[in-house]
């Protein structure tokens, strides 16, 4: 819980008073990406947790180009508690990726990342349904002790996009290694964008929309 309540507590301080303009601006950069919030859509709730975690985790401040959780290390105004400096450091160093879940045991989740290949427990997992076999999906997870904690956004993406997100992932690990950073942001941002459009136009086949030669503008 104390992650949770920091994100929000960082978040509520870098999109008020001076830092105003930058949350609007970033809203608007994000609204691009994932559609216009609809308060009465059954996404909202999920669009919304997306956002914070983009603009707490990814995204960078125009003047000092660090990300708020970056900031925060060094922001005397949020004067964070012994506790929530230690839990800071560990969001700073959270990793997000493209997982693919592999078991529940109890109410902790087995998962992969697709980048690395290495294999993690999410212990305690508020999440547990959801799930399938397969199941490749976007996450952040935030190290704590000695295992990991999802945070609180999460995207899925459909059964049927597994390979063409597998051969993104396989071309992203085929870059020489000083580019695969930024190539994996990139990816996982595109996916996200494609994800959006699954969700608009439902009536379209999920490898029309997931294909590199989408008609769709992504």
């Amino acid at each position: 819980m104390i992650y949770e309540n920091l994100v929000e507590k960082i978040m509520q301080h870098y999109s008020s008073g001076d830092h105003t303009p930058e949350v609007i601006q970033a809203k608007k950069e994000f609204f691009e990406q994932a559609g216009v919030f609809d308060e009465t859509s059954d996404e909202f709730e999920w669009k919304a947790g997306q956002f914070m975690d983009w603009y707490v985790f990814s995204r960078t401040d125009k003047q000092s180009q660090r990300t708020p959780v970056e900031l925060a290390a060094r922001e005397q105004g949020l004067k964070l508690t012994p506790e929530e400096q230690g839990a800071l450091v560990n969001l700073i160093n959270h990793r997000h990726s493209l997982f693919e879940f592999k078991k529940i045991k109890g109410s902790d989740v087995h998962i992969q990342d697709l980048f690395s290949g290495y294999k993690h427990i999410v212990k305690n997992s508020p999440v547990t349904e959801g799930f399938d076999r397969g199941q490749v999906f976007e996450a952040r997870i935030i190290p704590h002790e000695d295992y990991f904690l999802f945070s609180k956004a999460f995207c899925f993406h459909p059964a049927q996009a597994y390979k063409f997100i597998l051969k993104e992932v396989k071309d992203v690990k085929k870059l020489p290694a000083e580019e695969q950073s930024e190539a994996r942001k990139r990816l996982i941002a595109r996916l996200f964008r494609m994800r959006s459009k699954y969700d608009q136009y439902r009536h379209v086949d999920v490898l029309e929309i997931y294909s590199n030669e989408s008609k769709l503008r992504l």
